[in-house]
């Protein structure tokens, strides 16, 4: 199965902190091997409750917080969340680029996706 979104997001966090899945698990109260699944998109709806445990022990900022509610109900391609990661692109913005639909047989990379919300910031203002 394909890594999720959320999947991304939780291992990106988790590697920030130099956590294994073992020891978020520990601190979490969570089994590790959940915390995989949840990681590689073998699986996916959380609850509320756990994905706040992990939230809290991965320190994750409000941006991100933001970012894995909105995973939680909604299917967001990883590219697009690693991207975001790298970048100051707010929550909104994050939200605007997953939702995105695109024309043609070929999907824009992130960083046209990026800038396509960006513009489309500016022309609201």
């Amino acid at each position: 199965m394909a890594q999720s979104g959320l999947g991304m997001l939780l291992r990106k966090l988790r590697e920030a902190r130099d956590l294994s899945s073992r020891e978020l698990g520990q601190l979490a109260d969570i089994d590790h091997t959940y915390i995989y699944r949840l990681e590689t998109g073998e699986k996916q709806s959380p609850s509320s409750e756990l994905m706040e445990r992990l939230l809290r022990v991965l320190k994750a900022k409000p941006r991100e917080v933001e970012m894995a509610q909105f995973m939680m109900s909604n299917e967001v391609n990883p590219d697009w969340v690693e991207h975001v990661l790298g970048t100051d692109l707010t929550a909104e913005m994050f939200e605007m680029g997953a939702t995105m639909r695109h024309r043609g047989a070929g999907r824009p990379d992130m960083e046209a996706i990026a800038a396509r919300v960006r513009k489309a910031l500016e022309d609201d203002e």
